[in-house]
């Protein structure tokens, strides 16, 4: 279940993430970060696992950046929540996993509970501080 989630989400996620799998460097964010970053990553993050659960494109790419909304259209909306809902069902909260730079971009990672399991999620978001990208692990 999980492979066929990393499988379709990225082609997804490419053309509105920057982020070079094989390029990158993370780097862990201080602990006074933290707070700060999971002040907007955590709203964000949950406003979108709900829109998502909810088939509700809007509230889905609520905190999305231009890029974000506009690899988004409903039809690949549509196809992303019936997988996405039929594989993992309702959402219903999140753990904070961990945080990390890259390339200007902010990953957070959490374990994302749904009525039949989990996954991890890494929102990734730009430097306004908006989703610029989703992956499910």
């Amino acid at each position: 279940m999980k492979r066929l989630i990393k499988m379709m989400l990225p082609v997804i996620t490419i053309p509105f993430l920057l982020i070079g799998a094989a390029a990158c460097q993370s780097h862990p964010a201080s602990t006074a970060d933290e707070s700060a970053v999971l002040a907007y990553a955590d709203p964000a993050t949950d406003m979108t696992l709900q829109g998502l659960s909810e088939n509700n494109l809007e509230k889905y790419t609520q905190y999305g950046n231009e890029e974000f909304k506009a690899a988004i259209d409903r039809e690949v909306f549509d196809n992303l929540a019936a997988q996405i809902n039929g594989q993992l069902g309702t959402y219903e909260s999140k753990q904070f996993v961990k945080i990390e730079e890259q390339q200007g971009y902010t990953s957070v990672h959490y374990k994302a509970r749904f009525s039949k399991g989990e996954v991890g999620v890494r929102m990734v978001f730009d430097k306004d501080q908006q989703v610029a990208g989703q992956w499910f692990e």
